[in-house]
């Protein structure tokens, strides 16, 4: 099966760095709007803002790595508002753009729920405050946020921090952050590799999968 986790926090908390320790050859990578790393890694990426080839990378990297990462997965929503508000594809009712997203998102996160392979799929994204001072995926409307409810529809959630030059992940105890209990402490070290050997460990997947020797 297929594992949805959100990774989020606010720009420079060292969210695309903790990917710094992860093999290249253990997972891949889709970057949504960056083009380079901030890391020497040497690792290739796939890079699209479109729903549909976003879905097929996935689909492609998880039968080839036990760990895919999306980066930023908010720039695909982000695209697909801009492109259905102006332009070419602009729709004449605005309300059927935030339908669109809603459906979209809703429906990438069953697609990686549905996935054969044991695959953890990390969703990286920016963070918002809600009404209510609550942090929040950054998205582009209530309708998403209130009906879909992405936080909702995970069962894991990381906020990453940054304090006095020193990145951490909070995994639990501090909303929306949470991890089934998988970790003994709450926060844990900015560090993808840490946190990927620790849900394998409490899900049981102890053989970290069957990742190929490969640079994509």
């Amino acid at each position: 099966m297929g594992v949805p986790v959100l990774l989020l926090g606010a720009s420079g908390t060292g969210k695309t760095y903790s990917l710094r320790n992860l093999p290249i050859e253990s997972y891949g990578l889709i970057e949504c709007a960056k083009t380079m790393l901030p890391f020497k890694s040497g690792k290739r990426f796939y890079r699209t803002k479109d729903f549909n080839q976003l879905a097929k990378a996935v689909h492609a990297y998880a039968q080839k790595f036990p760990i895919v990462v999306v980066d930023d997965f908010g720039y695909c929503i982000t695209d697909l508002y801009m492109r259905r508000s102006w332009g070419d594809e602009k729709y004449r009712d605005q309300f059927e753009v935030y339908k669109e997203i809603a459906g979209r998102v809703y429906r990438f996160i069953e697609f990686v729920n549905d996935l054969p392979q044991n695959v953890i799929v990390y969703i990286i994204m920016h963070t918002d405050q809600d009404a209510n001072g609550n942090t929040v995926p950054a998205t582009v409307g209530k309708l998403l946020n209130e009906k879909v409810n992405l936080l909702g529809m995970v069962n894991v959630c990381i906020l990453s921090e940054a304090s006095g030059g020193e990145y951490r992940f909070i995994v639990d105890g501090k909303p929306p952050a949470k991890s089934c209990g998988a970790f003994e402490s709450g926060e844990q070290p900015n560090d993808l590799a840490v946190i990927d050997a620790g849900l394998r460990e409490f899900m049981g997947w102890t053989d970290g999968g069957d990742a190929e020797s490969s640079t994509d």
